[in-house]
């Protein structure tokens, strides 16, 4: 049985569905935390993030028509902002292989010097550490761990945001712990994570 905040958010879905303005404005209101935590995550920069919120909320509006009732919303929005991030992702990097000769590892470890085990004091740092090692794993690797382990969303959740099959989810999953593992080994000699 659905408990009456659950239904009262699919009866916003519904009328923002039919163009209420209102009820759009309620849901954006609703969930637009989720989507910036998402798209912050991905993008590692809060301005990115808000823009995408922005985005996200507007490619809603435009194609409301097209979300079926029968699937989850917040699936159907968070792969709206997922895409909408990594296209973010790839048009930045596109750039860089323009304008930079840095390579991946010199920016892992630049993120990584200046901190030592001392400053690794809680687990809000830890999770903050891994968070930042994150935004420099592979794209699909960053996409599923962000959205599997930090957005903690199921893995069919996930295979349907993303459209990858569960085992490519697994596996980018997999990889992404290991190297996690492997750069906090390293750099913070943290061990068992």
């Amino acid at each position: 049985m659905r408990d009456s905040a659950d239904q009262s958010i699919e009866n916003t879905i519904l009328k923002a569905k039919e163009g209420d303005v209102g009820s759009f404005d309620r849901l954006v209101r609703h969930y637009q935390s989720y989507v910036f935590a998402l798209a912050v995550r991905l993008l590692c920069d809060e301005d990115e993030a808000k823009d995408i919120v922005q985005e996200s909320f507007v490619r809603v509006w435009k194609s409301f028509d097209r979300y079926d009732p029968e699937q989850r919303f917040t699936t159907w929005l968070y792969k709206i902002a997922t895409n909408l991030c990594l296209d973010r992702l790839r048009a930045a990097r596109r750039r860089s292989l323009i304008f930079s000769s840095s390579t991946e590892t010199d920016d892992v470890q630049s993120m990584c010097d200046g901190h030592d085990l001392e400053e690794i004091q809680s687990n809000q740092d830890l999770i903050g550490i891994i968070k930042q090692a994150a935004g420099h794993l592979p794209e699909k690797q960053r996409l599923v761990f962000t959205l599997r382990d930090l957005q903690d969303l199921s893995v069919d959740e996930v295979v349907e945001i993303t459209g990858l099959s569960r085992e490519s989810v697994k596996t980018n999953l997999h990889y992404a712990r290991r190297a996690i593992r492997e750069l906090l080994a390293q750099q913070y000699n943290v061990q068992g994570t």
